[in-house]
């Protein structure tokens, strides 16, 4: 079994934390937000909210080409069992 690379999901993971904790922010303040001023704390807590859920898109693909590269070396190494094993 091949393991993926985990130093390359570090950057993913911490700023994918760094947006749900500023979502959470934004979504606190807005509780304490004047009722006129409402619609501009909607609009920001919904800019929050896309930060976020682009670090997790960004975060998918990172996962998806990590596996993709873990299927083509196990593919490879059991192609090269394979081959070792016809010329014997």
């Amino acid at each position: 079994m091949t393991m993926i690379d985990s130093e390359r999901l570090k950057p993913y993971l911490a700023a994918r934390d760094s947006a749900r904790a500023a979502w959470r922010l934004t979504v606190a303040s807005l509780s304490k937000t004047q009722p006129q001023a409402l619609e501009e704390g909607f609009k920001a807590v919904k800019i929050a909210e896309r930060a976020y859920f682009r670090c997790c898109e960004d975060l998918c693909d990172v996962v998806r080409s990590e596996m993709d590269r873990v299927e083509e070396v196990a593919a490879l190494e059991a192609g090269h069992r394979d081959g070792g094993q016809d010329d014997l």
